[in-house]
């Protein structure tokens, strides 16, 4: 058991984490489900980040007294939550037990911190551990999640992982508690501020990559999960081979310009297409590497307790992702509206501009509109092959419906550019809070 402990609870923090990004391509069938807005469905995603982030540090200073205690709470309350989910009867239920569910993760998170240095025998190597499979969890999280919702359906997300939950009570085995160790002190809050900056920029990374592949160009839930693989992939790699004539602050620095010139990059392409996100993603991942892996050692540095300054970084990169959501949400859907717009000034040039017969042109061009009215009204993006239904598909028809789909993804990809480049911005910020930690220590 020794030798599988580790992967165990590896898995408990990688899995409990996913929670913060995983119904990402779950949203729209989670609307169509309970029947609410778009603006309201996201608080299945925000209640718990935002639990997350508020519970992290009292849930570090329970389980820096009982560790083993406070883990197996964890589990349970995370396993009996992720049931409550999948099970959730309305909208109200499905964001209560999403706020318990988050409570739970901030226990058996915490916890498996201190779980692991004890079988490790090193807080450097339980550290390291610990934040790998944070960040690992958190970013296959969407793919995760699409890949469930295509196969068998949105509440298979959670009722999937109440028995895996359950079986990581085994790392428990052979245990023996602690003892308390010394007052944990003040938070690295410079450090802490970083990770929440840079937190807030992945928010663009985690959610809005998967809702431009899914919700703006129509891709399989399933294969835009494949798609976002890259990113997590690409962090792993970066965090595993990095030379270590890189210093700390010197990784730090250059995780946070890769992560914000990433999203830079996905808020500049110059035309839709899945291959055209793989570049900004290896960016983003291989900053994800370095930034938040660097950032969260310094933060716990010199710190008598490791258990308590985890829960502070925990805390800082939640509060990161709320903050983005905040920001970011309102911008994209002020965006969608606006391109909604261009994109039927566009359509109806194309419709007059077109080869059909003339009279063919007032039909096309109404049923177009009314393809927009009822796709505003169900809060998704217009069909282009719904408004084309029983009409010819070749010559002239074809040409007309290749013309508006292109200026419909055009529309699209531009509405998403500022809420990305806001994102680079916000990533971009922490650079501000790393420089006075450079002043305050050597590259």
């Amino acid at each position: 058991m020794s030798r599988l402990r580790p992967a165990l609870l590896g898995l408990a923090v990688g899995l409990a984490l996913a929670d913060s990004s995983i119904v990402t391509l779950a949203l729209p069938d989670v609307l169509g489900a309970f029947d609410v807005g778009i603006t309201t469905v996201a608080w299945v995603l925000t209640s718990f980040n935002l639990v997350l982030a508020l519970g992290a540090v009292p849930a570090a200073y329970l389980a820096r007294r009982r560790p083993r205690e406070a883990f197996a709470a964890g589990v349970v309350v995370f396993a009996g939550a992720s049931l409550a989910c999948g099970l959730a009867p309305s909208f109200d239920v499905l964001v209560g037990a999403r706020c318990v569910q988050a409570a739970g993760a901030a226990l058996l998170v915490c916890a498996a911190l201190d779980l692991l240095s004890e079988t490790l025998g090193s807080d450097e190597r339980a550290l390291g551990v610990w934040v790998t499979a944070g960040v690992v969890g958190a970013a296959l999280g969407p793919a995760a999640g699409g890949v469930s919702t295509r196969l068998v359906g949105w509440e298979s997300i959670f009722l999937v992982q109440v028995p895996v939950a359950l079986a990581l009570l085994l790392a428990l085995r052979g245990l023996l508690a602690r003892r308390v160790p010394e007052p944990a002190g003040r938070p690295h809050l410079t450090a802490n501020l970083a990770l929440l900056l840079v937190s807030g920029g992945l928010v663009a990374a985690l959610f809005l990559v998967v809702l431009l592949l899914v919700d703006g160009w129509g891709m399989a839930p399933a294969a835009a999960g494949l798609v976002v693989t890259v990113m997590p992939a690409a962090a792993i790699v970066v965090a595993r081979v990095r030379p270590r004539s890189l210093g700390g602050m010197t990784g730090v620095a250059s995780g946070v310009i890769l992560v914000a010139g990433g999203l830079a990059a996905l808020g500049l392409l110059p035309r839709a297409g899945w291959a055209w996100t793989v570049p900004p993603q290896l960016l983003v991942g291989a900053g994800l590497g370095l930034a938040l892996a660097g950032l969260t050692e310094l933060a716990l540095a010199g710190r008598a307790d490791q258990v308590v300054h985890g829960g502070w970084t925990l805390a800082a990169r939640h509060a990161g992702v709320v903050v983005g959501l905040v920001l970011l949400a309102p911008v994209l859907t002020d965006a969608l509206e606006q391109s909604r717009e261009e994109a039927i000034r566009a359509g109806a040039a194309e419709v007059l501009d077109s080869g059909i017969p003339p009279l063919d042109k007032l039909r096309v061009a109404q049923d177009v509109l009314d393809e927009v009215a009822r796709a505003n009204d169900a809060g998704e993006l217009p069909s282009v092959e719904r408004a084309f239904e029983g009409r010819p598909a070749d010559g002239e028809w074809g040409s007309l419906v290749t013309a508006l789909q292109d200026q419909l993804d055009r529309a699209i990809t531009s509405a998403f550019s500022g809420p990305f480049l806001l994102a680079a911005l916000l990533a971009a910020s922490a650079l501000v809070p790393v420089a006075l930690l450079r002043r305050r220590r050597p590259a």
